[in-house]
C-alpha cells in the first residue's frame, strides 16, 4: 500500500519501502475458489504493521507496530491521536481474520522478501511453535508441491513464525513468502512473471480437497 511520507524525518524511506513492501501479493496469492476467504492489508507496514506482536521485540529496535525508525534511519514522531487512529487499523485488520476462523481452517499468511535476503530460496515456509502449527502432513503436501513445480523451498528460513489470532476456535496457520526475484524486476517494481499465480491456485484446489 502507499506509504505516507509526511511524518517521515527524509525520503530514505520511500526506498525502505520499495524495497520491503509485498508488492503485488494481493493478486498472486488472490483466488476465487468459493471455500477462501481473502483479507488484505491496506496499509503499509511502514505507517503500521499488520503482522507485529503486540509488545513485538522489534519494538526495541523502532519496528514494532508502529514504526519509529525505518531500515536506513529514518524516523517519525506520531502523537497519541495518530496512534490510536493506526491502532484501529490494526485491531481491524486482526478482527476481520479473527471472524474468518472456524474449527480445522488453515490460514495462508502471504508475504514476499528481497531476493538478497536468501537468494537460494525461491519459497519460505513459515509457523508457530504452538498450537497452531499446521500437521507434518500439510507442511510436506505444500513443501512437495512446490519441489514438483521446481522451486527451491525454505522451512522457518529465512523467516519464520505466522499470523494466529487469539481465538477459541483450534485451527492451524501457514507463512507463505515468495522471493521477490521470481515475479518481479526488484528495481523498477514490474511484474516479470505470474508463473506463480497459477501454481498458488493449483495449490489452493489441492489443499481444499485434501
Amino acid at each position: 500500500r502507499e506509504l505516507n511520507t509526511d511524518l517521515w524525518s527524509d525520503t530514505s524511506v520511500e526506498q525502505d519501502a520499495d524495497m520491503w513492501t509485498d508488492w503485488y501479493t494481493d493478486q498472486l496469492f488472490a483466488t476465487s475458489l468459493p471455500l477462501i476467504s481473502t483479507i488484505v492489508g491496506d496499509v503499509s507496514r511502514f505507517d503500521c504493521d499488520l503482522e507485529r506482536l503486540i509488545d513485538d521485540p522489534l519494538e526495541n529496535m523502532g519496528q514494532g507496530i508502529l514504526y519509529s525508525r525505518s531500515h536506513s534511519g529514518a524516523t517519525r514522531e506520531l502523537t497519541e491521536q495518530q496512534k490510536s487512529d493506526l491502532m484501529k487499523k490494526y485491531q481491524s485488520y486482526h478482527n476481520s481474520i479473527r471472524q474468518e476462523i472456524t474449527n480445522s481452517c488453515l490460514i495462508i499468511d502471504c508475504h514476499s522478501f528481497p531476493s538478497h535476503i536468501a537468494p537460494e530460496i525461491d519459497i519460505c515456509l513459515g509457523w508457530n511453535q504452538d498450537k497452531t502449527r499446521p500437521s507434518q502432513e500439510t507442511i510436506s503436501q505444500i513443501t512437495q508441491f512446490f519441489h514438483h513445480k521446481g522451486y527451491s523451498v525454505g522451512h522457518n528460513n529465512p523467516y519464520s513464525n505466522s499470523i494466529a489470532p487469539e481465538s477459541d476456535k483450534e485451527y492451524s496457520s501457514i507463512m507463505i513468502e515468495l522471493n521477490k526475484k521470481i515475479y518481479l524486476n526488484e528495481k523498477t517494481l514490474e511484474i516479470t512473471s505470474l508463473r506463480v499465480k497459477k501454481d498458488l491456485n493449483e495449490l489452493y484446489e489441492q489443499l481444499s480437497s485434501f
